[in-house]
């Protein structure tokens, strides 16, 4: 499919957006990077193309491939997350206007937003429209798999019991397991067999490890 350059000469571009439209596009990535639930992005993505551009049909099974695949994105810091992306490619537009597809560039994966329509096709505004959300859906995306991740230990520190709540928030205060067993009144071996039990439940390899997790999940809202 041609690109919009191909499509339209130089001396005839899309005309610039105009203040509602920017507001419009602002307005979406903003919704893209604080949702309420982060779990739910790919949903978020469809909400914000029907109400920007409003489509018959759009495909968002590439999306949606991406965002399952928790290999592409676990355990990357943000820094990382922000520095490898790739470049932002061209909306595509068919020869008959009446598709469009976005590419987005995450961190590690690239993925296609399909939209369709079947009566009238989109017009310059449209594409212009395209090209601005295009931009953001990258950083928005990695920044969702940032967020979920947050909300997923959250919920894994909510699953533990209230002494084992007890104990991780003092080993992530450097406590050793004697100072914690003073603390809570109870011996340093039962000490030891909590720590177990936390770091089998948050799945972390250490307890330095369980004890970042407690620092990433305790301000996570509990209303999800």
């Amino acid at each position: 499919m041609p690109t919009i350059a191909e499509r339209t000469d130089a001396r005839t571009d899309a005309p610039p957006l105009d203040p509602d439209d920017l507001w419009g596009v602002l307005a979406a990535v903003l919704a893209l990077h604080s949702a309420a639930d982060p779990r739910a992005f790919p949903d978020v993505v469809a909400t914000t193309c029907e109400r920007l551009l409003p489509a018959d049909h759009v495909d968002l099974h590439d999306l949606r491939a991406a965002w399952a695949d928790r290999s592409a994105h676990d355990g990357e810091s943000p820094e990382a997350a922000a520095s490898s992306g790739a470049a932002v490619l061209p909306v595509r537009v068919s020869p008959d206007g009446h598709r469009v597809a976005l590419t987005a560039s995450a961190s590690r994966r690239s993925f296609w937003i399909v939209l369709e329509r079947y009566a009238d096709p989109f017009d310059r505004r449209d594409r212009c429209v395209a090209e601005s959300l295009q931009a953001h859906l990258g950083p928005a995306f990695d920044h969702a798999r940032l967020r979920a991740g947050e909300w997923q230990v959250a919920e894994a520190i909510r699953s533990l019991t209230v002494r084992e709540q007890e104990v991780l928030a003092l080993v992530a205060d450097g406590r050793t397991n004697r100072d914690i067993g003073l603390a809570l009144f109870i011996e340093p071996r039962t000490v030891e067999k909590h720590v177990e039990h936390i770091r089998t439940k948050l799945g972390a390899r250490s307890r330095t490890e369980a004890a970042a997790k407690w620092a990433r999940g305790v301000g996570v809202p509990s209303g999800i």
